[in-house]
């Protein structure tokens, strides 16, 4: 069956009216089909109205947009948030993520800071550091809280600047006057004497650092003398202490030879008594062999 060339014609204009329209929808929702693009996920206790197809900024300017949300999978109480955003956009490791607005009225959107120039950048899918921002109902609360608080303090600075209060105030101010009048002169010898103790102590000070200066030789000498016989006393020391460990070395291994001094010394000494006992019994042992003979009585 052959088709009429009117019939071909309209097919035609049908197709490219399907292709151009199909265009326009891309060209309105802003998709790129050629553009390449990363995942990256985060984390928020509030949303502020952020959904899918909120707008994603870095530092300022249009990078992607909120592709998927959904409660965390291990963490019931955060918010998860799968963005899409160019290749080309260096996320950084301490680069910062928060929601945002631009204005007070403005719509919500997520803020990436482009953190610091060295940092590492992080790779796709991963989490990225996120701060939780306040909104603005709980910060209503917070000023209510504070107003409460500021109402409450302004009462007690009124019921403590009442009449009575203030009375009482101006009495103690009143008292205070007088004992100063009364101790006026008091107060200024104790004044002056505290000036010239500072005045004396300036000036030991400058005594002190004159002397400093004109003995800074001597000192010096003496600083060095004296740790020069620390030395002395510290090689001193190690010498009377390795002759102790030799006097100590020498009794160990000589242990045996002064057990048999002592014993000769013992043995000697005991005949020294037996020969002082018989000497002072036999006195004529030195000069004869045998003793003398008795004399005859008459």
């Amino acid at each position: 069956m052959e088709y009429r060339s009117n019939e071909i014609k309209a097919g035609c204009i049908v197709v490219l009216g399907i292709v151009l329209f199909v265009a326009f929808l891309v060209l309105i929702s802003g998709l790129d089909l050629f553009k390449s693009t990363k995942i990256y996920l985060a984390r928020f206790k509030y949303t502020s109205g952020i959904e899918i197809g909120s707008l994603v900024r870095y530092g300022g300017f249009e990078v992607g947009r909120v592709k998927q949300v959904r409660i965390a999978p291990d963490n019931s109480s955060l918010i998860e948030f799968e963005v899409e955003i160019d290749a080309a956009v260096p996320v950084k490791q301490d680069s910062e993520v928060l929601i945002t607005s631009i204005g007070i009225m403005g719509e919500y959107y997520i803020e990436i800071s482009t953190g610091s120039p060295g940092a590492v950048l992080l790779p796709p899918r991963s989490l990225m550091n996120c701060k939780d921002a306040t909104p603005m109902m709980m910060l209503t609360d917070k000023f209510g809280e504070l107003s409460e608080s500021l109402s409450q303090t302004i009462n007690q600075l009124n019921q403590l600047l009442g009449s009575q209060n203030r009375n009482q105030v101006q009495l103690i101010l009143t008292n205070l006057n007088r004992l100063l009048e009364d101790n006026q002169n008091s107060i200024a010898a104790m004044m002056e004497n505290s000036g010239q103790a500072i005045a004396n102590l300036s000036h030991i000070s400058n005594r002190l650092d004159t002397l400093l200066l004109e003995n800074h030789d001597s000192i010096s000498r003496s600083i060095q003398n004296l740790e020069a016989t620390l030395m002395q006393s510290q090689s001193l020391i190690k010498s009377m202490q390795e002759a102790m460990k030799n006097v100590d070395n020498m009794i160990v291994t000589q242990d045996g030879n002064y057990e048999n001094i002592m014993e000769n010394l013992n043995r000697t000494s005991r005949n020294l008594d037996e020969f002082t006992r018989s000497i002072k019994e036999r006195p004529w042992s030195l000069i004869r062999k045998s003793a003398p003979q008795e004399r005859e009585i008459r």
